[in-house]
Formats: C-alpha cells, structure tokens, sequence
C-alpha cells in the first residue's frame, strides 16, 4: 500500500471515530427523534395519564376550512381542554338492565346489570363492573401519527338528558353526543330498549379520510368480563375470546399470567366477542367494511385464581362521512335470545371444549325441551324431575332389550361352561359352538350391552346441560 493509501484509510478512521461527537456538538439538546406510530393490540390497555402528560402529547392535525390545503394545527393541549368540562353522568333503567354511562367517550357505559339475573351474593350480575375498568372502546391513529383513544374525550350531549331515565318493555331511547376535534366533528349516538339486552351504536366523523391514518378507526372490548359465579376458577375457565369471519368462528384463550401473544387475522367480521361461562359481551356491526380482527390481553393472578383479561378489536375502514352503525349484546349465553340476532353468535353455547361440541346436536334440543316445560311449570326443579321421567320412557325399549338379553344369556350359561370345557385345546372350535349355541336359542351377544351405549350420548349431553346452560344457573 502506498503512503496516499494509507493516509486516506487513516483520515477516514478519524472521520467514523469524531462524527457521533461531532453531530452531539451541532445538535439541540431539546430535539427529540421522530418516531413512527405502530398501533398493537396493548396500546387499548388504560393506563391513568396525569395532566402533564396530556398536554405534552404530539400537536394533532387541524384542517382549514378547505381541507384539501390545510397548514394549520391545533395542539392536544387545545383538545385535552375538553377534560376540564363537568362529566355527565346519567343513568338508564329497564325491566332488563340497570346502566351508567357518561359524556367521557360520548355515551361510553360504566356499569351494565342484569336484573334478570343474580350473583351468588344475591347482587346484580355485572357485565361492565367500574372495578375492572372494562368495557367497549374506539381508537383512530391522525394522519400525524398520534394516537387518539375517544373514551379520554369528554363529549356535549345534544340536549340535557334527565339524570335517571327508565325505559318501558316496549319503548326505546335514544341518546346523541359530539365532539369537536378542529374542524372535524364526531358524533356518537346510542339507542337503548326496553326489552331487549343490546344496544345500538352509531358512529360518525365528518371527513374521516382527511384525519384516519389508513382511513381506519378500531373498535373493540378491553379487559374481558366479570366473574358472577361463586366458583370463580371454573367461571373464568370458560372465558374466551370469539370472531367470526366470513362465518368461520375463531377462538382465542389466556392460560397464563402476564400478557398474551398477541393474534391477527385479516378478513370479513362478521362479529366479535367475549364470554363467560353464562354471559357475553358481543359487537356485531352493521353493514361496516372491516377488515380483520386483533386477539390480546393479559392474566392477572387474583386470590390463586386467573382472571382473564381480554382484549379484542376489529379494523375498520371509513372513507366517507355516514355513520357505522354496531350492536352491542351485553347478556346471557341464552340460545334463544342470540338465535334471533341471525349472525351465529348462538354458536357460541355448548361449544366449550370438544365435549361439548361432540354432544351439542344432543344438548341443544334438550334445552328446548326443558325450556317448553317450563313455560307451563315455571319452576325447574319440577321440570328436571318430569324430563328425568320423560327420559326413562324413551329409553325403556332399549333398558328391556338389554335386561332380556342378559337374561338370556343367564340361562345358557351352563352350556357355554361346558363348550370351554370340552373345546377348552381349540379355541376356533369353541368359538364357533359358541356362535351355534347363540344362534340356537336366537341370542344375540351385544344384545345385553349396546342399547345401554346407546344411551351414553343421551347422558353425556345432560349433564353438559345441567352443567353448563344459563337456564339451569340461579335465576329470579
């Protein structure tokens, strides 16, 4: 090598050693990098945010009047001023429900009761439980990468919505909020009945392309559900989360403390949800361009029992103004109350493991019977002693064979005795006497045994019922 060589492979050597300092000397301290925003399935956990931190957040965009040129930004700082305003709270009574819900998240639902229903304590069953902070949620990532979560918004209602309102059976209520991000305005209504467990929900942002990254929002539930039960291992041994896509259902279970491995699935929704052993929580959106759905959460180890904490989401695409519309089931794994929703959400009951998938064709007309007695004797106690009764008469036929058959067999038993011990040196010889000797006196050999198989189906489906059905849990 020569001396121009070398002393061009030293220069650059001083060059790569001084240039982070060099870059640390030119540099403002106050910079910060620039990151780009990646939404995860974890970001939906609630984490409590101080003031400060509120107003340090990345500035959002706002447009101008035309949104086509906008320059001009509004800070988080300005939006966040929201937080300062009184939070209405009102509440909803029902013959069904009891419900809580406030103007932070425009409408968003606190508490959720059945009152058809009741815990071992003799309470409400809670299917949103201010405790567990859980509940439906909608985020949307801004054009400038910034995540913005609308249950930390305080929204106006349209007119002041009296403090307690009830609903009748047949009547409904409807409730309407907005939010003003800049230009842009988000408008939330909510549709309660009186006899029904769901709600509706529609959502709408006036040019939503201009302000969705993706054009895309997230809507989802966030911590699972409540345990009701006074075997909580057991109850939360059931919980799970469900999609359907495309009518194909996914489930999604935690196991472990900790947080889960996260799962995607891109595709049609046809709906989401998460249950219980007897209650569900469920969105079904209404003619909404979706496309895929997000798996997630985390155990959490409470009195050596498991909780699970589910979070489940699903993409939306919105391109144009006009409001998504969902529903939102927040009820009992009742077959006949999900049947008429018509999106296969009743696939969800007995289907909790492979036992109960294999029985289910069996276990369901058993709960439609059960349920046909107890429309003439409301009491299930009663009920389950005349269907035990019911049952013995179906299966008598096949008890009688059975018991005939091995009486039978009783009485040729002598005879088989001896065939083993003649032929006892041939076992084909004996094999075929045997079958002579059967065939004599018109016995068959699995006479004694298969219609008591035949029966087994029968059983194994009534204790899934009785183990597993919201009609024979503790009921008002």
């Amino acid at each position: 090598m020569d001396k121009k060589s070398l002393l061009a492979v030293l220069l650059i050597t001083v060059v790569i050693i001084l240039l982070p300092t060099y870059y640390k000397m030119i540099s403002d301290p106050d910079d910060r990098p620039v990151y780009t925003y990646e939404p995860q399935i974890s970001d939906t956990i609630e984490t409590d945010i101080t003031e400060e931190e509120k107003m340090s957040e990345t500035p959002i965009k706002e447009p101008e009047a035309d949104v086509q040129k906008s320059t001009e930004k509004t800070s988080t700082n300005d939006i966040f001023k929201n937080q300062t305003k009184n939070i209405l709270i009102n509440y909803i009574e029902t013959p069904l429900i009891s419900v809580e819900l406030t103007s932070l998240g425009g409408g968003n639902i606190s508490a959720w009761q059945l009152k058809q229903y009741q815990t071992w304590t003799e309470e409400k069953v809670k299917i949103i439980d201010p405790d567990i902070k859980n509940g439906l949620f909608l985020n949307f990532i801004t054009l400038n990468g910034e995540k913005i979560d609308l249950n930390q918004f305080n929204f106006e209602p349209i007119q002041k919505y009296p403090k307690t309102i009830k609903i009748e059976e047949n009547g409904r209520k409807e409730l309407v909020y907005t939010l003003e991000l800049g230009v842009y305005t988000i408008t939330k209504k909510l549709i309660i009945y009186g006899d029904l467990y769901h709600f509706d929900l529609s959502f709408d942002i006036t040019n939503p392309s201009q302000i969705l990254l993706n054009s895309e929002y997230q809507i989802g539930w966030t911590r699972g559900l409540p345990s009701n039960e006074e075997n909580i291992s057991e109850d939360y041994t059931y919980s799970e989360a469900y999609a359907s896509l495309g009518e194909e259902i996914e489930n999604y279970s935690i196991d472990s403390e900790n947080e889960a491995e996260s799962r995607t699935i891109n595709g049609q929704v046809d709906w989401i949800a998460v249950r219980t052993k007897y209650f569900l929580a469920a969105i079904i959106p209404k003619d909404v361009k979706t496309n895929g759905i997000s798996f997630g959460g985390y155990g959490e180890l409470i009195d050596e029992v498991i909780e699970r904490r589910y979070i489940t989401q699903m993409n939306t695409s919105k391109t144009a103004a006009g409001a998504d519309k969902y529903s939102i089931y927040l009820g009992p794994l009742d077959n006949s109350i999900l049947t008429d929703y018509e999106s296969g959400l009743d696939e969800i009951i007995l289907s909790h493991g492979w036992y109960e998938r294999t029985f289910r064709s069996i276990s369901l007309p058993i709960v439609g019977l059960l349920k046909f007695f107890y429309t003439f004797i409301p009491n299930y106690g009663i009920v389950i002693i005349l269907f035990s009764i019911l049952v013995k008469i179906v299966v008598y036929p096949l008890t009688k064979k059975s018991y005939k058959s091995m009486k039978e067999m009783s009485k040729v038993q002598p005879l088989l005795t001896e065939l083993r011990e003649k032929y006892k040196g041939d076992p084909q010889r004996l094999n075929r006497e045997t079958m002579k000797l059967y065939k004599e006196h018109g016995i068959n050999p699995l006479g004694g045994c298969l219609p008591m198989l035949l029966q087994l189906p029968l059983l194994a489906a009534l204790f899934i019922v009785f183990r597993s059905t919201i009609q024979l849990r503790i009921k008002l």
